[in-house]
């Protein structure tokens, strides 16, 4: 199949915002998850953070293989790598390669917090996002931008870690970087420029 020249500029601006975004197989919350496993909003199946340097915000999004508002207890927990001391404390349930200091709990009702502060998820289907000011996430060592982070779901009826029901991803990774405006020109200026390539190609052609 023949891509236009936009539809492969828009391809090439979600990688460069999405560049680290995870993805997840369906069905494979944990064995140890002492909930319902058969509710599709505890099984994430993608999810992304990004830091905007420009605004000082990062957008967390995740997505899970069901609608989210119909579960009441489902909630989404981001953990941040910030620098310095960490906790991994998931290695009894089969996931020792998370590692965070800090935390943004997104619910299924559209609340959520870090820490003390309370912050609003947006909820639309079977996707929750939220965007956080980078002054809830203070650096312990890690500039915003190379911060890690991981993603995992939970039913918060239960406590302790049999409560964590999917993880996606299941080990820390980078937050994307949202590009700079010089790089959105650059990619805008592209795009015409394809546009230009492609016209003169089909008039070569007829």
């Amino acid at each position: 199949m023949n891509s236009t020249p936009r539809s492969f500029a828009i391809a090439a601006l979600a990688f460069a915002t999405s560049a680290y975004a995870a993805s997840d197989p369906t069905g494979d919350l944990l064995a140890s998850f002492a909930g319902n496993k058969t509710v599709a909003a505890f099984d994430i199946v993608s999810s992304d953070v990004t830091f905007d340097s420009a605004a000082g915000v990062f957008l967390l999004h995740a997505r899970t293989a069901g609608a989210i508002a119909e579960v009441g207890t489902a909630a989404y927990v981001f953990g941040f790598n910030r620098g310095g001391a960490a906790n991994s404390p998931f290695s009894d349930i089969g996931v020792p390669g998370v590692s965070f200091n800090a935390t943004a709990l997104l619910r299924s009702n559209g609340t959520g917090n870090v820490g003390a502060n309370a912050i609003t998820a947006q909820v639309d289907g079977s996707d929750i996002s939220a965007v956080v000011s980078a002054s809830l996430f203070p650096p312990s060592g890690f500039a915003p931008e190379t911060f890690t982070w991981a993603l995992w779901s939970i039913d918060t009826s239960i406590v302790g870690n049999t409560r964590n029901a999917d993880f996606g991803p299941a080990a820390n990774i980078p937050v994307a970087a949202v590009p700079e405006p010089e790089t959105y020109a650059l990619m805008l200026a592209g795009t015409g420029l394809l546009g230009v390539f492609g016209r003169f190609r089909r008039r070569r052609q007829q």
